[in-house]
């Protein structure tokens, strides 16, 4: 069995989805470096044409057909750097599957089956934000996801639930109760649906 990436998501991908997988690559190439140690191209230009890319979305929100035109130029620009990367894992991981999947990129298969339902999230933290009554969740991003939900509950008896939605692996809840306890858990939401919850993690605001 020939062992190749799948690339068939820079094609498909949504602007959001495109930010979330390229971050899963980015952070796995990264973790694995023992597997790939000289990317090419290197990560921390990836890592610019994915911030290039994320800024020009982000200003295309509001900024005309000029700056949708750029996001289109950073998005395309950021697709063929990751086509360039995925030709590099392909040399590198061996033929191993494992080693193919360890870089971040889906495995490419023959019938291109869809993902299908994601996995639950991992490796969930919940911080101290920056400002008093502010926590900070984050959690590793999974491949595939276009929306994270977020649900974090007081410890409190009788205290209502807060829920986030959001496009990144992270956020920020406001205006919480210093002195109280809250848990955090969220899922990943892909074409197939909704995944799973993740497991809790606890934390008191200050």
């Amino acid at each position: 069995m020939i062992v190749k990436p799948s690339i068939q998501w820079l094609n498909t991908d949504t602007d959001a989805e495109l930010i979330n997988d390229t971050t899963v690559v980015i952070q796995a190439l990264t973790a694995n470096v023992a597997i790939y140690p000289n990317p090419a191209p290197k990560l921390p230009d990836v890592q610019l044409s994915l911030n290039n890319f994320s800024s020009a979305l982000a200003a295309a929100a509001c900024g005309g057909p000029p700056a949708t035109t750029k996001k289109n130029q950073m998005r395309l620009l950021l697709v063929g750097v990751m086509r360039q990367l995925a030709a590099y894992v392909q040399v590198a991981c061996g033929g191993n599957m494992t080693n193919l999947l360890l870089s971040g990129f889906p495995a490419q298969k023959p019938n291109r089956a869809p993902i299908g339902v994601l996995p639950a999230p991992s490796n969930l933290t919940l911080s101290l934000g920056s400002r008093s009554g502010e926590l900070a969740g984050a959690v590793n991003p999974v491949f595939g996801a276009s929306i994270y939900n977020w649900k974090l509950t007081p410890m409190t008896a009788g205290a209502p639930v807060m829920t986030l939605q959001t496009t990144a692996a992270s956020c920020t809840f406001a205006g919480l109760t210093p002195g109280a306890t809250y848990t955090l858990t969220v899922n990943a939401v892909g074409a197939a649906g909704p995944s799973n919850w993740s497991q809790t993690a606890p934390q008191m605001a200050v």
